[in-house]
């Protein structure tokens, strides 16, 4: 659903339908509605409620209606955390959580961590192992161990999106050595996904200027590098192997650019070509730097080098996770990733050697009759996997809505995983069927010219590596809104210098956010002055 296509009017519209119009009509206690916030959890109750109140004026004697307008204060419109934590509420005896437990604030869990971390670390060096003693070396040289402990945190942090943190930090770490090569590991597809990625940017790059260059007025002089250019990137996307492309790389030979000079040739033009070829080179330079810096073999030999002291740090950073599960429990408190783990915990079991619904979580398929989930594409693989087993698909039968706009995912700094958006967006049917896709294309919220504008912008910048979707015709926004035609309404783009000095020399001392303040409100001054007039 793009944006400002009604996606929310939409869920509320298909909710009220199953209440309404259904033989049998649902409660609409018996579906669970998942947002991203609590505001949007209050706002999407208040436009069920007013719906329901709507359709009570219609109908004020239907008796299954006035139930609505009973339950509604009591229906599961919630956001995950919410969820996990009426879960864990009604099941806290399974998993031994106290009941009486508290939630954590933010800070305190701060504060925490680095006391947790700092007597993890002083025990470690107490013990005084090599290969500890060697990791602090490797990862914080110097007088403090500040970087390992920032490491340590940021890692832990992130594997806690998983549904199994620490079965995932030994996979990390099994990676290291090395047994099938740097070909076979699950990453290096990744790579070759990246390679292909900045061969296709750097291929449109030179067309641009080839066709700069073509142009009556333009450098056609520089055709050539540019054709010796052209080449190198085609043989450059066409590689499969890592050694092929290391080599491309390695042996990489920028032709130079023709000095011959004409007083036909617009200065303008020359100048743009050669900044977008140098935009190409730093493309080249940044994969070959990323991905490409040495040898297949040694690339392959430093990692089983490294290999002792990655496990050494998924064994610290694991030893960190039941430190602080200790730590929470004597002070029995939770914090939010508490909340989604002991959620899955309760949810779901293991059965040879995957994760299954558990007997609480039959209960919860059977009381909802469908999952309705907001802001989708910012959904992580451990909210997934509660959502999932609360569903009916594990019985075939695929009772989730999602709705959201990977264009709008904004959350992977909170561990969200648009690709899991994105799996769905690619292998669901248009056509009718259990796992359909409806796309919303227009925007009811803006003119045209704001919309042509959006367009216009995002059709240059946004690629399937950079926002994980084309900016295409699919993903494109359309009209919606029939506003009345007004002259004078064309849009502008204001442009913030963030190096920006005074008139002394003295550069200004705000953050860029304060800065683009400070100009929104500048040129909303100039056009409210310039009507007044």
């Amino acid at each position: 659903a793009a944006a400002g296509s009604g996606k929310t009017a939409v869920l509320v519209e298909r909710i009220i339908e199953r209440l309404t119009k259904e033989e049998p009509p649902l409660d609409v206690d018996r579906l669970l509605v998942v947002t991203y916030t609590e505001a949007a959890a209050a706002e999407m109750k208040e436009r069920i409620r007013d719906a329901i109140e709507k359709a009570l004026e219609e109908h004020p004697d239907d008796a299954h209606l006035q139930r609505q307008a009973t339950l509604v204060h009591h229906a599961q419109v919630t956001t995950i955390h919410s969820f996990c934590l009426s879960v864990i509420r009604e099941n806290f005896h399974t998993i031994g959580v106290d009941p009486g437990f508290r939630i954590a604030e933010e800070g305190e869990m701060k504060l925490l961590k680095q006391d947790v971390a700092a007597e993890l670390l002083e025990q470690k060096y107490e013990e005084g192992k090599k290969a500890f003693l060697d990791l602090t070396e490797y990862t914080a040289p110097g007088r403090d161990d500040h970087k390992l402990t920032e490491l340590l945190l940021k890692i832990y942090d992130f594997s806690r999106s998983y549904p199994d943190p620490c079965e995932w930090l030994y996979s990390c770490a099994a990676h290291y050595k090395m047994e099938e090569g740097i070909e076979e590991q699950p990453f290096f597809h990744f790579v070759q996904e990246q390679t292909i990625q900045y061969a296709k940017d750097m291929l449109e790059l030179t067309a641009y200027a080839i066709e700069l260059c073509e142009e009556p007025d333009g450098p056609v002089f520089y055709l050539e590098a540019l054709a010796q250019d052209e080449a190198l990137i085609r043989q450059l996307a066409g590689a499969k192997s890592y050694e092929t492309i290391y080599e491309i790389l390695a042996e990489w030979k920028w032709a130079k650019l023709s000095a011959k000079r004409s007083d036909e040739i617009d200065p303008d033009k020359r100048e743009l070509v050669k900044q977008v070829r140098e935009e190409v080179k730093m493309l080249q330079k940044d994969l070959k730097e990323q991905y490409f810096y040495e040898p297949l073999q040694e690339i392959e030999e430093h990692m089983r080098q490294c290999a002792p002291m990655m496990e050494t740090f998924v064994e610290l950073t694991v030893d960190f996770h039941e430190a602080m599960q200790k730590e929470k429990a004597k002070r029995n408190m939770i914090d939010f990733g508490d909340m989604e783990h002991f959620a899955l915990e309760i949810l779901t079991e293991q059965k040879d050697g995957k994760r299954c619904p558990s007997q609480a979580a039959r209960s919860y398929q059977e009381r909802f009759e469908e999952i309705m989930i907001d802001e989708y594409q910012d959904s992580n693989l451990i909210q997934e996997a509660i959502l999932t087993s609360v569903s009916k698909v594990s019985k075939g039968s695929y009772n989730i809505f999602m709705v959201g706009d990977v264009k709008q995912s904004i959350y992977r700094f909170r561990l969200s995983r648009p690709e899991l958006f994105m799996e769905k967006f690619n292998t669901y049917s248009l056509e009718e069927s259990d796992k359909q896709r409806i796309d919303l294309h227009k925007n009811f919220r803006s003119r045209r010219e704001v919309l042509d504008s959006t367009n216009f912008i995002f059709e240059q910048v946004m690629t399937k590596g950079l926002g994980g979707i084309a900016y295409d015709d699919k993903a494109a926004l359309y009209v919606g809104a029939a506003y009345e035609e007004q002259a004078g309404n064309e849009t502008e783009v204001t442009l913030i210098d963030t190096d920006f000095e005074d008139e002394d020399d003295q550069k200004i001392e705000e953050t860029n956010r304060e800065l683009e303040a400070r100009a929104v409100a500048r040129r909303i001054k100039e056009l409210v002055g310039h009507h007044m007039v």
